[in-house]
């Protein structure tokens, strides 16, 4: 039995970067009395959050809750009044939100201001599109399918942003209902290069494959969406969380197994899994 990696598995930037301004924050530790917290959990991985809390970084969920320390904003970031709120509670805010996910809050931001009514696909109740919509008061609507556009209601000036993780052939196509739905569109295609690229290997490898196992967090919106790519192409398709869960896929004819992850999903968990496989008592490679 084969086993074949993505390409694009692993880390994303964004994840890779914030993990690592965390690691510098635990490596110089506080001062006596004080906490390492993330306003949320940092990424979407309970594995990797329950190995940051062995080093230290609780997670807290309400500005209330933390106490002197130093908060890490999460990738997935704040709506501004939440922010403001952190550095009004503490001294030390380390903004880890993602690069691109700022980017998103900039756009949105900047079509409020201009006049637009800002049309948000994603899922409203993601971390992401609730620090997004923080910029963007009360001019807004979230959807996520082809049907929530049609049911769009008409706007002299419409302008558009997509979460960051946002399957890019739904964006398309939600895009292709929308030219009668304002006198003005404007469209930022705020998806990432990372997601993009993630999503088209995972369909690249999804057609090679005799099964397909998709490992990361069971509340990753991007691993959700590698899931739903994957099985639209490859019926067999799995997603697990963590390891163990291999015992329960049945590998009865399979000559090739394909892993991809979701963006919050390390390295080490992806050496994990392909060892469990390897252990299966059926000859296999690692491509």
């Amino acid at each position: 039995m084969k086993i074949l990696i993505a390409a694009e598995a692993g880390f994303c930037f964004g994840v890779k970067r914030a993990m690592k301004m965390t690691e510098r924050v635990v490596a110089q530790g506080c001062g006596e009395g004080e906490k390492v917290y993330s306003f949320g959990p940092l990424i979407h991985n309970p594995q990797v959050i329950n190995r940051l809390k062995e080093k230290g970084v609780e997670v807290a969920d309400r500005v209330e809750d933390i106490e002197n320390g130093t908060v890490i904003v999460r990738t997935h970031g704040l709506a501004p009044q939440r922010m403001e709120e952190l550095r009004q509670r503490v001294d030390h805010v380390i903004d880890a939100t993602c690069p691109y996910v700022t980017k998103s809050q900039s756009y949105a931001s900047q079509l409020h201001k201009e006049g637009y009514h800002v049309l948000i696909i994603g899922d409203q109740n993601h971390p992401e599109i609730k620090g997004v919509i923080g910029f963007v008061n009360e001019n807004y609507t979230v959807i996520n399918t082809v049907e929530g556009a049609g049911k769009l209601s008409f706007y002299p000036k419409l302008g558009v942003i997509a979460q960051t993780t946002f399957n890019v052939g739904k964006f398309n196509a939600i895009l292709s209902t929308l030219s009668e739905k304002a006198n003005e569109i404007r469209i930022f295609n705020t998806i990432c290069d990372d997601t993009f690229v993630r999503q088209r290997s995972a369909a690249e490898l999804a057609g090679q494959a005799d099964i397909m196992i998709i490992v990361g967090g069971r509340n990753s919106a991007n691993t959700n969406k590698l899931v739903e790519i994957c099985r639209s192409i490859q019926p067999r398709t799995y997603h697990i969380e963590e390891v163990q869960e291999i015992e329960n896929i049945d590998f009865q004819d399979v000559q090739s197994v394909g892993i991809t992850t979701g963006a919050s999903t390390p390295d080490w968990i992806i050496a994990d899994v392909v060892e469990r496989l390897k252990n299966l008592p059926i000859h296999s490679a690692v491509t």
